[in-house]
Order: C-alpha cells, then structure tokens, then sequence
C-alpha cells in the first residue's frame, strides 16, 4: 500500500471512532429528550412546545395524562426509525474505524440507513399531525386543528436517501467488480 492510502486509512480510522462515540451518545440523549418532552409537556413554554410545527392555536390548558401517554406513544414511531437509522450510520462508522472498507456489509448498511430514514420523515409527518391534534383537542369546536405537513426539510431527507441507495448500489457493484478481479486469475 502507498504511504498516502495508509495516512489516509489511518484519518479515516480516527474520525470514525469520534463519529461512533458522538453517535452513540446521540442514541442516549435523544430517546430521554423524548421522554422530558413528553413528561413535562405541561411545564414547557409554548414556543418549545411548537419548535417543529405549524402555529396552532393553542387554549391555555394542560394535556392530561392520557392525552401525554398517547403524545409520548405517537413519539415511539419517529423515535423508533431514527434510532435504527443512528443505529446502523453507528454501525457503519464501526466498520470504518476498524479499517474495513467495500463490504457486502457496507451495502447493507447504506441500504438500511436509506430506508430508516425514509420512515422516519413518514413518521415524523404523521407524528406532528397527531401533536396537533393533542395540543389542539382541549380548544373549544372550531378551533380545533389537524396539521398535515410536507416540509423543504422533508424533501431534502427523501433525496438524500435516494442518493444514500444510489451510493449502495455503486458500491455493490464495486465490491462485485473486485471480488470477481481477485477470484480471476
């Protein structure tokens, strides 16, 4: 191997490990800020409680505890695509920082991470939809409100992830491509 591609695979080793660490402490924090979000829901300032989504008219009153269990159970599906998305981003950055490259593995991965990040803007939309009606259903009738919304962000995140399974299939077809090379004589 040239000196370059070994200070290079060193680099990346390095980083990947910084990349792993951060990315496991995101797989902590994130799941307990869902938890005090949704556990003091009704100490938070409105504009924390609305960050993410559309005004909507909120009546001053606190959401009961069904009504927190259900916001907190709504959280349980973008939570739960997220994490498996910063799962498996965690488990590619292991595989860098151990040296191992162009695997079978890697296509999985991408892959994976292509498709958790698809559910989590599905879930995401469908999980401020339902914020709003919770934060809403204590208002008088008429003024009440379902919020369906599809972002800039969103689309952003949908062609990443296209291009995130683009990546998946070029690499495939590279790991192909040297696998069939060293079994050739």
């Amino acid at each position: 191997m040239g000196e370059s591609v070994v200070t290079n695979l060193s680099k990346i080793k390095k980083l990947s490990k910084n990349i792993h660490l951060l990315l496991s402490l995101l797989l902590v924090v994130i799941p307990i800020y869902y938890v005090v979000y949704w556990l003091f829901i009704n100490h938070l300032p409105e504009t924390l409680i609305t960050v993410n989504t559309q005004p909507v008219p909120l009546a001053p009153h606190e959401l009961s505890v069904n009504l927190q269990i259900l916001g907190f159970l709504a959280c349980l599906f973008p939570l739960s695509a997220l994490t498996y998305g910063l799962i498996n981003v965690r488990r590619l950055f292991a595989y860098y920082r151990d040296g191992v490259i162009f695997t079978l593995e890697h296509v999985k991965t991408f892959k994976n991470i292509a498709r958790a990040f698809v559910l989590w803007v599905v879930f995401s939309i469908l999980y401020e939809s339902a914020k709003s009606v919770l934060f809403s259903i204590g208002n008088p009738p008429g003024q009440r409100v379902l919020s369906v919304g599809f972002d800039s962000t969103d689309i952003t995140m949908l062609i990443m992830c296209g291009v995130i399974f683009v990546i998946s299939w070029v690499m495939d077809e590279g790991r192909a491509l040297a696998e069939e090379q060293q079994l050739t004589v």
